[in-house]
C-alpha cells in the first residue's frame, strides 16, 4: 500500500492482514468477516463497511494515531465510526482513565462496533446522525461535564462532513482533528470550512488504497490557529 506524504517520500508498509469470511447457517443472518488489525480481532457483518485493500485498515489506523498523538487520560470522539476501528485504537492509547465515544448511524455497524469493543468499558458507541448525537451527548467523567474533546477523528462518506458537522467539530475539538477522506473534492471543501472556524491544515497524506484507479484515501491533520 503506497503512501504519498507531505512529510517525506513514499513508503510501503506490510500488507499481511489475514481476512476470514465466516458464513452463518441461519440464512436470515448475513455472513461476516473477521480481520486482525492493531493486535485485535475485528468482526464486520456482510452488510457493513470495511476497507477492501488488505493493508488499508492497519495503515489508516497507524496514520490516525500519528496524526492525533493520543495521550493517556484524553477524551476522543470517532465520528462515522463504522465497526469501531479508530475508536478501538484510540481507546488503547488513552487508557482506562481516558474516554472515547464513537458515533455511527447504521444499526448493524453499531452492533459490530459494540461487539468489537466490548472489552473496553471506557469506549462507548452511540447510534444516530453525527450532528444530532453531538448535540445530545455530554463528555466528562463522574459529575464533571466537559464541552470539549481533546481529539476528534472523522471518516465521513464520499459526500463529506458538510458545514453543520464541521462547525460542531471545530467547536468541540481541543487539540487535534484527523479527517479521513475518500474524496479529495469534498475534503478540500470541508478543509476550507475548518479554516473559517480557526483550524489550520498542518499535514496531508494520500494512500493508494485502490491501485489502478483514480481513487485515493486521504488523512488530513488539523490544528488550531
Amino acid at each position: 500500500l503506497a503512501v504519498l506524504s507531505t512529510r517525506g517520500r513514499a513508503r510501503v508498509p506490510r500488507m499481511d492482514a489475514p481476512v476470514r469470511l465466516v458464513s452463518d447457517r441461519n440464512q436470515e443472518k448475513p455472513p461476516f468477516v473477521r480481520e486482525d488489525v492493531a493486535g485485535r480481532l475485528w468482526q464486520v457483518s456482510g452488510s457493513g463497511f470495511w476497507q477492501v485493500h488488505p493493508g488499508a485498515a492497519q495503515t489508516l489506523a497507524d496514520a490516525v494515531l500519528d496524526t492525533l498523538e493520543p495521550r493517556r487520560g484524553e477524551i476522543a470522539i470517532d465520528l462515522y465510526c463504522g465497526a469501531g476501528l479508530f475508536a478501538g485504537v484510540l481507546g488503547e492509547h488513552v487508557g482506562s482513565d481516558g474516554l472515547v465515544v464513537g458515533i455511527e448511524s447504521d444499526a448493524q455497524s453499531v452492533r459490530d462496533a459494540r461487539f468489537n469493543l466490548r472489552d473496553m468499558p471506557h469506549v462507548s458507541v452511540e447510534r444516530g446522525e453525527v450532528e444530532s448525537v453531538l448535540d445530545e451527548i455530554g463528555f466528562g467523567r463522574g459529575k464533571t461535564r466537559l464541552n470539549r474533546a481533546d481529539l476528534i477523528v472523522l471518516d465521513p462518506p464520499r459526500t463529506g462532513a458538510g458545514p453543520d458537522v464541521v462547525k460542531r467539530v471545530a467547536e468541540l475539538a481541543g487539540r487535534r482533528i484527523a479527517y479521513v477522506s475518500c474524496d479529495p473534492a469534498t475534503l478540500a471543501r470541508d478543509l476550507a470550512l475548518f479554516g473559517e472556524q480557526g483550524w489550520t491544515l498542518s499535514a496531508l497524506r494520500a494512500f493508494d488504497a485502490f491501485p489502478m484507479t483514480q481513487h485515493v484515501e486521504l488523512v488530513a491533520t488539523l490544528v488550531r490557529g
